[in-house]
């Protein structure tokens, strides 16, 4: 990967969230994908996580959720996966992504700025 490339691809990223049921990943995507905050989302279920909340430890069935789109539309979109999520401190992270298929990251930044 070139230089410019990697350069050139940091502006994409990849969202990362857990939610309690497919139902509500789905929503959550939906809504996000509609509204053009992200291009699209991979909703997999089959995620046991395990931690610590009011001092109990957490054995839970969740579902992940990753999505792609451009760093400038992150900070919406968290706020939006905020008010549609039912936890209170809703994993939510963001990671770069710093190559990949050229033609698939034009196709992410036309679906997150197309009107």
């Amino acid at each position: 990967m070139s230089e410019n490339t990697a350069s050139k691809t940091t502006e994409f990223v990849t969202m990362y969230v857990m939610v309690e049921s497919e139902d509500v990943a789905v929503h959550i995507a939906t809504a996000l994908v509609k509204e053009r905050l992200v291009a699209c989302a991979n909703v997999n279920a089959g995620t046991r996580s395990i931690y610590e909340w009011d001092g109990i430890i957490q054995l839970d069935n969740e579902i992940t959720l990753f999505m792609k789109t451009m760093a400038d539309k992150v900070d919406a979109a968290i706020e939006r996966i905020k008010e549609m999520h039912s936890y209170e401190v809703p994993c939510i992270t963001v990671s770069p992504i710093v190559g990949g298929n050229p033609d698939y990251l034009d196709w992410v930044r036309h679906q997150v700025n197309a009107t």
